[in-house]
């Protein structure tokens, strides 16, 4: 990897036009808790399905890998979240998109949530974000809280073969469907705005646990691409080990998408969820960049996607079919990079030689490039990028999210 011509795309780079765009479904306010060595000796006992919070999250340390852990028992979530206390912030995966995608300048952000409470809905509004029928959210509708515990590599021993780097684990509630289902007027009101908007940016489908679910979710992204054919649908995953649930989110949800956001930890599940044969044992030593291409490619072939987007530490991976702008298709990838980095605090960003390593072991596996970054692997074309990483940096929580939404907003695929 030369430096040099990188950094060269990052300051020629010109930013691309971003239009109207919907974002649903999962909105709510993270609670963002610091993890020091005196909240571990702290941390409250538990009992019940928060019993696995302890070794989960110093598990999440010790691998430095984001996790994140679903609890049913809303009394006991209650009763678990009073210990701690943080900074709040918008949360939700469809809540952090669509603040993020007003501030990069999209002509509008129009974000349809079931589940919207008061504070969540000013923050949007805050932010320059249209909620439609805003006005008819009762005024004592409450917010859902997540915990979300942002750590530094150290304060617990590292498993072999770990990469160091901060990262999160999240503890939250179990939504019920229906805060991932509008229904009824709000429906409507997503019909509507999928029908004036050219993107749409849709999450929050790990709520769902039953085939009933997922084709109701089915049957509304089906409707939204008929009443406007040129929509472009995009969802976005969650670490979910859960293979029934991943099943059906491969099965109902992404024959009716176009574009697929994750991180390499969700890539894995997915890949074998689609390929059952593949190995399970990958240890903690990170996936060389040219095997995530390939997982990527292969869920592509399997389920129709023509286009996938992977962010992972210092680099980015979009895998698209028979794109017709490959070098555009990057420039949206460089333009998230350079819009997210300034989010996470800390000192001025720059390339990690993870980022480095990945174009190294992709020019290997792949041959010369058309252009920098920018590979053809039969009918794909496979993009990667040194994404802009900052050292130091505070913050990690939603990072993935604000890149997967504007890398979708600005690429004309």
């Amino acid at each position: 990897m030369e430096d040099r011509i990188w950094h060269d795309l990052y300051r020629d780079l010109k930013p691309p036009s971003l239009g109207r765009i919907v974002v649903g479904f999962n909105v709510n306010i993270d609670r963002i808790v610091p993890v020091t060595e005196n909240l571990l000796l702290s941390l409250p006992p538990v009992t019940g399905e928060l019993a696995l919070f302890r070794d989960r999250l110093e598990r999440s340390m010790q691998t430095c890998t984001a996790d994140e852990l679903f609890v049913q028992d809303p009394v006991g979530y209650q009763q678990f979240i009073r210990h701690f206390s943080g900074t709040s912030a918008i949360g939700g995966q469809a809540g952090i998109a669509a603040v993020h995608l007003a501030s990069a300048g999209a002509s509008e952000v129009i974000c349809i949530a079931p589940s919207l409470g008061v504070t969540t809905q000013a923050m949007l509004r805050k932010a320059g974000v249209t909620i439609p029928g805003s006005d008819r959210v009762p005024a004592e509708q409450p917010d859902t809280v997540h915990l979300v515990f942002e750590y530094a590599p150290g304060i617990v021993p590292l498993a072999e073969g770990a990469m160091p780097r901060n990262n999160r684990f999240i503890i939250s509630p179990v939504h019920d469907p229906s805060t991932v289902l509008p229904a009824g007027d709000l429906l409507r009101r997503f019909l509507d705005a999928a029908a004036v908007c050219d993107r749409a940016f849709l999450s929050g489908y790990q709520y769902l646990t039953s085939d009933r679910e997922f084709l109701i979710a089915a049957g509304q992204l089906r409707a939204a691409k008929q009443q406007n054919p040129d929509l472009r649908i995009h969802a976005e995953w969650v670490t979910v080990e859960n293979q029934e649930i991943t099943g059906r989110f491969i099965r109902h949800i992404l024959p009716f998408t176009d574009s697929l956001g994750l991180n390499e930890q969700e890539l894995g599940f997915l890949y074998r969820c689609v390929n059952p044969a593949a190995s399970r044992d990958q240890g903690n030593a990170p996936v060389p960049a040219d095997v995530l291409a390939h997982q990527a490619r292969e869920i592509c072939r399997s389920t129709g996607l023509v286009r996938l987007h992977l962010h992972t530490y210092g680099y980015y991976i979009l895998v698209c079919k028979g794109s017709r702008y490959p070098e555009k298709d990057r420039d949206a990838l460089l333009y998230a990079s350079l819009n997210a980095a300034p989010g996470t605090g800390g000192e001025e960003p720059g390339f990690v030689p993870e980022g480095q390593r990945a174009l190294e072991d992709m020019a290997h596996v792949f041959g010369r490039g058309l252009s920098p970054g920018i590979f053809r692997a039969a009918e794909y074309h496979v993009i990667v990028i040194p994404s802009l990483i900052t050292r130091g940096i505070t913050r990690t929580a939603g990072m993935g999210d604000r890149i997967s939404s504007l890398a979708f907003a600005g690429d004309p695929f």
